[in-house]
C-alpha cells in the first residue's frame, strides 16, 4: 500500500492482507540497488509476503515477497494510476490496523483488476468501489424508498433527488420540500446507483456511462465516503488527477 524509508536500504511497509488486515513490517535491504526485492513494494501491486510474525514484537519483517498480479495495464492512463492509487489509498485510511476482512480485501482486488482490463470505465469501477466498500463496513447508501414516508422514488416522475448523506438515504419529493439539508442527485445518476449497489465490479466496470454522469456517480460516492468517515477528508491521488484534465 505504502511504504517509507527506514535507516540506510530498508522500508517500513504497509500492506493490507487478507489474514491480517493492515500491517506494517520492515522489508530488509530493498533499497540496495542489488535488491530483487527492490522493484515489488509499489502502492498497487498484489503481492504474497512471507514474514515473521511474533506477538510481542512491535513490528514484523518480511522474509520473502513474489508477484500474485502485475497490474500492468494501470500505467497505461493517469485516470486508470490515479483511480487505482485512490482505491488503496481509501482502504488505507479507513481501515484499522490488523483489522481483518476478508470481503474488503476481495473487494480492492476485484477493482484493481477491473481497472487491469482493456474496455474499462475507470470512475464506474471508482464509484462501485466506493458503495460496495459502505456496505461492507456498515453504512450502506439507500437508493429505494424514501427516508421520511417509505415511499419509493419514482424516478420517472422526479427528475432531481434530494439524498440526506448523513443519514444515507434519499427523500421523495413531497418530503424534500420540508428538509433544509440535502445532496442533490440526478434521477440518470440515482438510477445507475441503483443497479451499481447489486451489480459485480466487472458489470459496473464496463458499463458504458457519459461522461456527466460518471462525473456525478464519483462525486456522490467521494462525498458520501468523507461524510461517514472522520479519516477520509481529501485523496491526494484524485487531486492529482484533476490536476492533470
Amino acid at each position: 500500500m505504502r511504504a517509507v524509508n527506514f535507516r540506510d536500504t530498508s522500508k517500513v511497509v504497509t500492506f493490507y492482507t487478507r489474514r491480517y488486515g493492515k500491517m506494517s513490517a520492515i522489508a530488509k535491504g530493498v533499497r540496495n540497488p542489488k535488491s530483487k526485492y527492490g522493484s515489488l513494494f509499489q502502492p498497487t501491486n498484489y503481492l504474497q509476503i512471507v514474514f515473521y510474525r511474533r506477538e510481542n514484537r512491535e513490528m514484523q519483517y518480511v522474509s520473502s515477497s513474489e508477484f500474485v498480479k502485475y497490474f500492468k495495464k494501470l500505467g497505461t492512463s493517469i485516470e486508470r494510476l490515479a483511480i487505482a492509487m485512490s482505491l488503496v489509498e481509501i482502504v488505507d485510511r479507513l481501515m484499522h490496523d490488523e483489522e481483518e476482512n476478508e470481503r474488503v480485501f476481495t473487494l480492492l482486488v476485484e477493482s484493481l483488476n477491473m481497472l487491469d482490463t482493456k474496455d474499462v470505465q475507470p470512475q464506474n469501477v471508482f464509484a462501485h468501489f466506493g458503495l460496495h466498500l459502505s456496505v461492507n463496513l456498515g453504512f450502506e447508501p439507500g437508493f429505494d424508498n424514501c427516508l421520511i414516508c417509505g415511499k419509493r422514488i419514482d424516478l420517472e416522475k422526479e427528475k432531481r433527488i434530494t439524498y440526506v448523506v448523513r443519514k444515507g438515504n434519499a427523500l421523495c419529493e413531497n418530503c424534500s420540500a420540508n428538509v433544509n439539508e440535502g445532496y442533490i442527485v440526478s434521477a440518470a445518476a440515482m438510477a445507475i446507483l441503483r443497479h451499481f449497489i447489486r451489480m459485480s465490479s466487472e458489470e459496473a466496470g464496463s458499463m458504458v456511462i457519459e461522461q456527466r454522469l460518471q462525473n456525478e456517480l464519483s462525486n456522490f460516492v467521494f462525498v458520501y465516503l468523507r461524510k461517514h468517515s472522520e479519516n477520509l477528508r481529501e485523496l491526494k491521488s484524485l487531486k492529482f488527477l484533476s490536476a492533470s484534465k
